[in-house]
């Protein structure tokens, strides 16, 4: 039996149950037109079952059913032009053309039908037993669960899709604890080697909001390494809907990633789907009319035509129940909130016990953020919960059956079930969700905050703990950490939940173990009223400032810089006003580290001077040497190199008498110092590689050549110190500051530049392992120049894909120093190429001196007037 037939065979027999027990007319009506549109589906597919597809696999797999297609409708109605788009692109995968969508994405405000075409697509797809499709994966971000934006993340999403994609290395490697952009990259690459159909439904809380400074870009690097992956590289396609567009694919919109914007429906359109759903009485022009008023949202005529057949018989004449106002239009789901506001006032008010209880139904489904699986429905059934879930109370299996049965004919809500039966979970519109969520919350606050405690305790106590669990065995403790804040317990679910049983204390456990960053800021996000400005005063003050750094430590690790700097503010302000000038002096290091990156040096310059006073007032020795490293290091990204100079001197004297078996600045503190005394060397390393006039004379070289070797040196030693220590990110840096000596060297005494791979490469492999980001850079940086010399310039493994992965890291913090760099470094490698690899040398030059000028990059004008030198008179 084909996978198609044994899917409509079920849904006949469940719809078949569905009837015996339906009393209601409407829902006898409804059922019976699904009924028979089941049986000529599966008399249409039994009719081809002998004839074995040409395009099928004995090695076909899909992860869809349950995901998508309980969430597609029996008939999709006015949507024929985006149908046919959807076929023309499969049936290009199928053909094999190249000029094609890759990633093709529906943007609809929220109600449109996104779901409903993608899944009733999907499904015809699966009626045809999949033709030329290798693969086919589903995946909803709605039921990842979206009460807060800033808390969404691709963590368990990358684990899943990898493992049912990929082969045994690539389930370890989901399993590990690699970060989100590399199983982007990861995934991207194994879906693309096949016909694959990925579906990614809902993408919105993965975006920054429209009112943001960055509005639709994606927050999740993992999304976007998969999503501009599949756009370069895509044997089969990759749909996607969300409500907001994505700008991260602009530059392919006009290729391999069009956006489609999904409109309203049709005045014809809207009539038809009014009359399907049992609004008889009424002449054409009347429903006409009706479909203007809410400007043809699909979500809003889908209730208004169940509330209209139930509560009036399908007479639209009955239509100002619901009062609309302008007002409305003006609100994602305005239409449909306004209607879901009547239908509820219609239920309690005449829908007798049956009415009351399918109004509790839908009120328990505001109290979740993703589908309310059984288990949890049981626990809130079990006692009355006041103002809640009295009619619910005492209810038989039957009835509870009966009143899930006549929610889901009225369109109201899905039912999801296994083989068995037996309810898995029950899931609704999210503005449906909203809805709910508000009232029971604005209404009955007590009876808000008790079920949300039960969900906590329950989850707490069914959900064991284990020595290894996996991302997905803790997905119940992050939402009993969810259901407990707003139960009003925040500092409960902080220690006994999130720091006992998530973080396990002080190892950190999901971060260190599992890479799962975004996860696990999931978690710290319910702590915060809102993200990321204040800390629930409910926790103890201690609490809220461990909080503060958690979030900026993970949103700096995700590379959601700018989001990092609020919360690391909010710390230091802290620490100042309970003069606590060790942890305040950390605090204003980090805040310098991190303005820096971003591109705001004299914010860093400024911070980095703070956190020298605060150390100085706390008299710890360690803190006093390694801030001014970091005051120093800002220092020398504004020009100020001199300042900054005598201030690595003085942290290095400071150092030698605090631990005089090592004198020598050593681990990032090292690292800083040496960046300083290299700058020199640097830029006449350039100087000898760019044309004329800007080419080296050779005058003061040797000089400058024995200060690397000096840098060499000094690496060498205080390599030892890390090895010893067994000290990652150190060791790599070591190892970057002696390719880079080594390689300035090499240019200027016209020594050969292949022995300095062995540094460079062991400095990029290491800075890979570590996971920071904003040094992975700067190793890739110096490769590129390394490979650009050794003549591997373009294609896999060159010096243009080393540039190309440093702007992807660069681009997501923004990292605008990194970014102004890079410009740098694509003008002065490949200037003479041709075709350039990107727009041109003179826009990039151009584009490097504008970050520069406003960032307040000292530190790069002379080398920029060397390029810009030296590009003027190669053109000449």
């Amino acid at each position: 039996m084909s996978e198609a037939l044994k899917i409509w065979r079920e849904k006949l027999e469940y719809l078949q149950l569905q009837r015996a027990i339906a009393a209601d007319a409407g829902q006898q009506f409804m059922l019976d037109k699904q009924i028979e549109e089941a049986k000529t589906k599966i008399a249409e597919l039994e009719a081809t079952a002998a004839r074995p597809s040409p395009d099928s696999s004995d090695r076909f797999q899909h992860d869809i059913s349950h995901k998508l297609f309980k969430y597609a409708p029996a008939e999709l109605i006015g949507r024929e032009a985006e149908t046919r788009l959807l076929d023309d692109a499969w049936a290009k995968v199928q053909s094999g053309e190249s000029n094609r969508p890759r990633v093709l994405t529906f943007v609809a405000l929220g109600g449109e039908g996104k779901t409903s075409l993608v899944a009733h697509w999907t499904a015809a797809l699966c009626a045809q037993d999949w033709p030329g499709c290798a693969a086919a994966f589903a995946w909803s971000f709605y039921s990842q669960g979206t009460r807060d934006q800033s808390a969404a993340s691709s963590d368990v999403f990358l684990k899943e899709a990898l493992t049912f994609f990929g082969d045994d290395a690539d389930k370890a490697f989901a399993a590990s604890n690699a970060g989100a952009f590399e199983k982007g990259q990861r995934l991207a690459r194994i879906v693309g080697e096949r016909k694959s159909l990925l579906i990614l439904d809902g993408l919105e809380p993965l975006q920054y909001a429209p009112t943001s400074p960055m509005p639709g870009e994606l927050k999740d690097q993992g999304l976007g390494a998969l999503l501009k992956g599949l756009a370069q590289h895509n044997r089969g396609l990759c749909l996607v809907t969300t409500r907001y567009s994505l700008p991260d694919l602009n530059a392919f919109r006009q290729s391999t990633a069009p956006e489609e914007v999904l409109h309203r429906l049709s005045r014809t359109a809207g009539v038809d789907l009014l009359r399907k759903l049992g609004v008889q009485r009424g002449t054409t022009q009347e429903l006409e009319a009706l479909v203007e008023d809410v400007k043809g949202h699909a979500l809003t005529l889908t209730l208004l035509g169940g509330f209209l057949r139930r509560a009036f018989h399908g007479d639209i004449r009955k239509r100002d129940c619901v009062k609309f106002e302008k007002a409305d239009a003006k609100i994602d789901g305005g239409h449909a909130l306004r209607t879901m506001a009547a239908y509820e006032h219609w239920l309690l008010r005449d829908g007798g016990e049956e009415g009351q209880r399918e109004v509790a139904v839908l009120r328990l489904l505001g109290l979740f953020d993703r589908p309310a699986d059984a288990g949890c429905l049981a626990t809130l059934r079990r006692e009355p919960i006041p103002g809640l879930t009295e009619p619910l109370g005492g209810l038989a299996e039957d009835d509870w059956a009966f009143c899930l049965s006549g929610l889901e004919a009225a369109r109201l809500l899905t039912v999801n079930r296994d083989a068995t039966g037996a309810l898995m979970a029950l899931d609704t519109h999210p503005h449906l969700r909203a809805y709910f969520a508000r009232q029971l919350r604005e209404t009955n606050a007590a009876a808000w905050r008790a079920a949300h405690r039960r969900l906590y305790e329950h989850l707490c106590a069914s959900t064991p703990d284990q020595d290894a669990p996996t991302l997905e065995d803790l997905q119940p403790l992050y939402q009993a950490v969810a259901h407990g804040c707003l139960a009003g317990m925040q500092q409960a679910a902080c220690d006994k939940v999130y720091r006992d049983r998530i973080s396990r204390g002080r190892e950190a456990y999901v971060v260190r173990k599992l890479g799962a960053f975004g996860s696990d800021l999931g978690a710290v996000a319910c702590f915060f009223e809102p993200p990321w400005r204040r800390v629930s005063p409910a926790l103890s003050e201690a609490h809220q400032a461990w909080l503060l750094n958690e979030a900026a430590f993970r949103l700096r690790a995700l590379s959601r810089l700018t989001e990092a700097l609020e919360p690391m503010r909010a710390t230091m302000k802290i620490n100042i006003a309970k003069q606590k000038w060790k942890n305040a002096a950390v605090c204003a290091s980090n805040l310098s580290e991190l303005e820096l990156t971003l591109g705001e040096v004299a914010g860093a310059v400024a911070d980095g001077a703070q956190s020298v006073t605060h150390a100085d007032r706390s008299g710890d020795e360690f803190q006093r040497m390694s801030k001014r490293t970091t005051h120093a290091d800002a220092l020398h990204q504004a020009g100020r190199w001199a300042e900054a100079a005598a201030l690595f001197r003085e942290a290095e004297r400071m150092q030698a008498e605090r631990q005089p078996d090592y004198p020598l600045l050593y681990s990032l503190w090292g690292f800083r110092y040496c960046d300083l005394l290299l700058a020199a060397a640097k830029r006449a390393a350039w100087r000898a590689v760019l044309p004329a006039p800007a080419g080296s004379s050779g005058v003061g070289d040797e000089g400058l050549a024995e200060i690397c070797r000096t840098v060499s040196q000094r690496a060498a030693q205080t390599l030892k110190i890390a090895e010893r220590n067994h000290w990652l990110l150190d060791i790599a840096l070591n190892h970057l500051s002696s390719g880079r000596a080594a390689l300035y060297e090499a240019i200027l005494t016209a020594a050969d530049v292949g022995r300095v791979w062995p540094d460079v490469e062991q400095a990029v492999a290491g800075l890979r392992r570590a996971g920071v980001n904003d040094y992975l850079v700067r190793g890739l940086l110096t490769r590129a120049w390394l490979r650009h010399l050794l003549g591997a310039r373009t294609g896999p493994d060159s010096a243009q894909a080393d540039l190309d992965e440093a702007w992807d890291i660069a681009e997501r913090g923004p990292m605008r120093l990194f970014l102004a760099d890079i410009h740098l470094h694509r003008a002065r490698l490949f200037h003479a190429a041709t075709p350039y690899p990107w727009g041109s040398p003179q826009a990039d030059l151009a584009a490097a001196r504008k970050l520069i000028e406003q960032c307040g990059y000292g530190r790069r004008l002379e080398e920029l007037a060397d390029a810009e030198a030296a590009l003027s008179c190669a053109r000449t």
